[in-house]
């Protein structure tokens, strides 16, 4: 499978957080059940496809976490946020 069908889910679910459709604490539960599925595969996807492709999805994963961290650094408790974050960047990680 290719790896950006792969994260799709927590790619969605990032960019939901960002456009307040969806409650940050409800998006870290389900991605953190996501990544503990996902990440062991990405692993594998990577040596299907070019090494291109994998960056292209890496930096994809790398640019929403920080944009959600982002996004939580003015709140009073941006911990849930930075969570989101690390799942995002652990996924990407795995693609190196």
């Amino acid at each position: 499978m290719h790896p950006s069908e792969r994260v799709r889910f927590a790619v969605e679910t990032a960019k939901a957080v960002l456009e307040g459709r969806l409650d940050a604490t409800e998006a870290a539960a389900s991605m953190e059940l996501q990544v503990a599925q996902v990440v062991p595969q990405l692993r594998s996807d990577r040596d299907a496809v070019t090494r291109n492709e994998c960056e292209t999805v890496a930096t994809t994963l790398r640019l929403l976490g920080e944009q959600v961290n982002d996004k939580g650094s003015g709140l009073a408790d941006p911990s849930v946020h930075t969570t989101i974050a690390g799942m995002l960047g652990q996924m990407a990680q795995s693609l190196r």
